[in-house]
């Protein structure tokens, strides 16, 4: 990787790469690297320059199924999942491996997420007037990456709280199955389940992260990770009232659909019974046998109205036994 370094202000300094995208942000003596997605070389490249722990170094290079923390020689590694909405209306998990010296932070995330490069230019601009030391740590930075995806979450939570509000308007409106609108309830049924596997262990990460910093940062961050408990405790909440909804909206749809079914099934039956009758009389004087009133200008006429008599009649006894 080529890099050049641009000065900008405040002794900020940012390090692009041959592609102009940034990469390492310099503020005074803390540095933040981040990258997207890296492909091997820069995974090697990045073992190459930073004194990384060796079990560190596995975990980047592979996909980690859990989050965790771990502490290596006074450095911090951690595993964290987020969802990223994918362009078939479902959630994937991003992965972000994070690891934190005293002066130093980087950050690798499986998919690019613009609200990193948000947090980084915001972060430019809000040390502007000088903020506070603690700022300038990779442990402040560590929080405001968390509590942008959390917020990002909980922005999509209440997206997919007003997409149930739409769908359960359609659920007691539409009369007929709908295909799209069951594939639909089946996507939100698996968004939730995912949103729930992906945010669920984060609770355990928190109160270890935070025993952890109280252990190697003397700096007031206590109230800023509290923030973080009571977030995640919202989405989680947010999670159960989205999950429930959605299985009760999908268990509506199909006793809905159900009863509708049975209903066509009815209707069907009592069409069956009345076209046999009128079959029977049809049948009978059909035979090649001498009958009654065969012999009559208007026996047809006769049997035409004997069989929308009945097929009244059975009509009137299947709507006063509520059948129809």
């Amino acid at each position: 990787m080529r890099i050049r370094e641009h000065q900008i202000r405040w002794n900020i300094i940012l390090y692009k790469n041959k592609n102009n995208m940034e990469r390492i942000l310099k503020i005074w003596k803390m540095t933040w690297f981040h990258c997207s997605n890296p492909t091997k070389k820069e995974l090697d490249e990045i073992k190459n320059t930073y004194d990384l722990h060796e079990i560190i170094e596995d975990d980047i290079s592979e996909v980690n199924t859990q989050d965790k923390v771990d502490v290596y020689d006074n450095s911090i590694f951690l595993v964290l999942h987020f969802p990223k909405f994918q362009t078939n209306w479902t959630y994937a998990s991003n992965e972000f491996n994070i690891i934190l010296w005293k002066d130093f932070i980087i950050s690798l995330t499986t998919f690019s997420t613009n609200h990193i490069e948000e947090i980084r230019q915001d972060y430019i601009e809000s040390l502007k007037n000088g903020k506070e030391e603690f700022r300038t740590s990779p442990y402040y930075i560590l929080y405001t990456m968390i509590d942008v995806m959390y917020d990002k979450v909980l922005q999509a939570l209440t997206k997919f709280k007003w997409d149930l509000t739409h769908i359960e308007k359609k659920v007691f409106s539409e009369w007929n199955m709908d295909q799209s609108l069951i594939r639909t309830l089946t996507i939100k049924k698996r968004n939730a389940i995912n949103l729930k596997h992906i945010m669920t262990p984060q609770e355990e990460i928190l109160a270890e992260l935070g025993k952890l910093l109280k252990e190697l940062y003397h700096g007031d961050l206590d109230v800023y990770f509290e923030d973080l408990e009571y977030k995640h405790d919202k989405i989680m909440s947010n999670i159960a009232i989205v999950t429930e909804s959605t299985d009760t909206l999908s268990d509506s749809y199909n006793s809905l659909m159900t009863i509708k079914t049975n209903h066509m099934v009815s209707v069907l039956t009592i069409v069956t019974v009345i076209i046999w009758i009128m079959t029977f009389l049809t049948w009978l004087y059909g035979m090649n046998v001498d009958l009654p009133g065969q012999q009559f200008t208007y026996t047809f006429l006769i049997l035409i109205g004997i069989m929308a008599l009945v097929a009244w009649v059975m009509l009137i006894f299947f709507r006063r036994r509520e059948w129809l």
